[in-house]
């Protein structure tokens, strides 16, 4: 072959080389970047550029907000071919929540706005003297705190003011200072013993006390015994 001849082919396949690189270069884009974008603007921003949106799916983010975009296939900046179906996930938002300030809210009411924000409850109801019964005391983990969906909290409720413990007084007269004293002991109060100058007892003896027999009075209280003793 003529060196005219091959100098000519070199030219013509130069030529096509070029021509297909230009046209390679026309029918392929630059991918931008979607994420943090809605999928409105997403889908124009592709469509200008001659590519398909399609919606994949939806996940979990931290850092993406609810409803708009998390992440996209092909990457951001990556050469494609006009026609491309680029797929999308849309973000679900975080997959924590964070415990709101409940205390001192109705019961119902907490337990509704817990579940709403997808947190189950463990109750535990106490004594309070501060907190109107039925109403919450505490919760665990505290308000603030950011946990997984689905946890389990602990509320804590209040019953109100614990009922005063009551006893029945028993009878401390008529024996021994020793056995009244057991016997008053026994019944969650206190016993006291006074002695008063009476003649119509025999010296020692246990004649009267207050409260009576079969009285009811709050655990702790005192009974006062009278013990009879002679003139000095």
């Amino acid at each position: 072959m003529k060196k005219s001849a091959i100098g000519l082919l070199v030219v013509v396949l130069l030529a096509a080389v070029l021509v297909s690189g230009c046209d390679r270069i026309k029918r392929t884009v630059e991918l931008p970047d979607l994420t943090k974008s809605t999928i409105e603007n997403a889908k124009i921003s592709l469509e200008k550029r001659g590519l398909n949106l399609v919606v994949e799916d939806s996940l979990f983010s931290d850092n993406i907000q609810l409803g708009l975009i998390a992440k996209q296939y092909p990457l951001a900046l990556s050469d494609v071919y006009r026609g491309t179906d680029v797929k999308i996930w849309v973000s679900k938002g975080s997959d924590k929540v964070e415990i709101p300030a409940l205390e001192n809210a109705s019961l119902n009411d907490v337990l509704r706005k817990l579940a709403e924000i997808g947190l189950y409850s463990n109750v535990e109801f106490v004594y309070s003297e501060t907190i109107e019964k039925d109403n919450v005391i505490s919760l665990d983990p505290a308000p603030g705190t950011k946990v997984d969906l689905d946890s389990y909290i602990e509320v804590k409720v209040s019953m109100g003011p614990e009922a005063q413990k009551t006893a029945v007084v028993p009878k401390a007269t008529g024996m021994s200072k020793s056995s009244a004293k057991s016997k008053i002991e026994a019944a969650g109060l206190v016993p006291k013993f006074v002695y008063r100058v009476h003649t119509e007892y025999y010296e020692g003896t246990l004649y009267y006390q207050t409260p009576k027999k079969g009285s009811v009075v709050p655990v702790g209280s005192s009974v006062t015994v009278y013990i009879a003793t002679v003139l000095d």
